[in-house]
């Protein structure tokens, strides 16, 4: 009797990792899923197009709008931010942010940084200069002066009330939709980009995996 019990004792031990595992493929809901903004639209803009379909950034036109580069840009995960006039502090922060999410995502697929300014910024030449031997996976792009505004508001649905423009970096999926906005100064909200990349990424792969 003694020995049964022990046997039916040692069968609910192993069973309980079990049970718990089970339960939380079943029934747990995933807390990592990488939120995607405006999947109605973006309607309440009054300055932009209306549209009750999901969302989809489209390329920010630029005076040499057959850039050859632009073409990297398609079904990649982006990172777009919005330089100021005069890069002053903050701005060579965030630019050490991307280029330390650069680094860390190195050995996997590192996302494209899209830096973007308005026409005639003096920023945009001389950060060109300085980056892009160093960093090719960046581009630089100068917005016509009716484009940009237009960009902004319409497609990046920028300025947010809860962070500065220019402190304001946006994720795009490959399929054009924005996955969430962070604080490039704070190095706590670059780690949280970093990990939604990882999560963007692991989602396309095992997609591919189980359409394969």
């Amino acid at each position: 009797m003694q020995k049964s019990r022990k046997i039916g004792l040692l069968i609910l031990l192993l069973a309980i990792p079990i049970f718990f595992v089970l339960f939380f493929e079943l029934f747990s809901t995933s807390h990592y899923a990488v939120p995607i903004f405006y999947e109605n639209g973006i309607d309440s803009l009054t300055a932009c197009e209306a549209s009750q379909s999901a969302h989809r950034v489209r390329p920010l036109l630029t005076q040499s709008t057959a850039d050859q580069q632009l073409h990297l840009f398609i079904n990649t995960v982006q990172i777009v931010y919005a330089l100021p006039t005069e890069c002053d502090e903050n701005c060579v922060t965030i630019l050490e942010e991307l280029a330390r999410v650069q680094g860390v995502l190195e050995v996997q697929v590192p996302p494209h940084i899209i830096l973007i300014a308005q026409l005639g910024s003096p920023s945009l030449p001389l950060l060109a200069k300085k980056y892009q031997s160093s960093q090719p996976d960046w581009l630089f792009l100068e917005g016509t002066e009716g484009e940009y505004p237009s960009f902004l508001q319409c497609e990046l649905v920028l300025p947010r009330a809860d962070i500065s423009l220019h402190e304001t970096l946006v994720l795009i999926d490959r399929l054009g939709q924005i996955r969430g906005y962070y604080q490039g100064t704070d190095s706590s909200e670059i780690d949280r980009l970093i990990a939604e990349i990882r999560i963007l990424e692991y989602s396309t792969d095992t997609n591919e995996d189980s359409a394969g």
